[in-house]
């Protein structure tokens, strides 16, 4: 015969059991999500001898992408459009900067590119230089699209 007391320690132990079997659950889960491949675009962009290294990741709006600016007279853009380890197209975008608006140098296209685990840093696009229309001033880029870990 089960005494009240009996009764209620084992409710307090069943009750432990669910939540450590809950917390074990959601701990692989988090694990899981943390651990899941995703595509990452590493673009290395030099402009006056200063190199400058951005990430991008894959999105699914291409309009939310922002430039950055790179140095005083130049703006890069790279939109990778995916989801994870996905990558559909990235669109790379290199603009002059005028006094009035950015001006489009050039504009790159790689439709479903290939992420590599270890790539070179130009797997990519290869190393491409950009020449400003007024003083010459040089761009240069190279992009490799990463398949890993965020």
């Amino acid at each position: 015969m089960m005494t009240a007391a009996h009764s209620h320690k084992q409710g307090r132990r069943g009750a432990w059991r669910w939540a450590s079997l809950l917390l074990a659950c959601l701990a692989m889960s988090s694990a899981n999500a943390t651990t899941a491949a995703t595509a990452l675009l590493r673009c290395h962009i030099e402009v006056n001898g200063e190199v400058h290294t951005h990430e991008f990741l894959p999105r699914h709006d291409p309009y939310t992408a922002p430039s950055i600016q790179i140095g005083e007279r130049f703006r890069f853009k790279a939109v990778v459009l995916g989801e994870g380890d996905r990558v559909d197209l990235v669109n790379i975008y290199a603009y002059y900067q005028t006094r009035r608006q950015p001006m489009l140098m050039q504009h790159s296209k790689y439709v479903n590119p290939t992420a590599m685990t270890q790539p070179a840093p130009d797997a990519l696009t290869g190393r491409v230089a950009l020449y400003s229309p007024v003083l010459g001033k040089e761009l240069a880029y190279q992009c490799a699209l990463l398949r890993g870990t965020p």
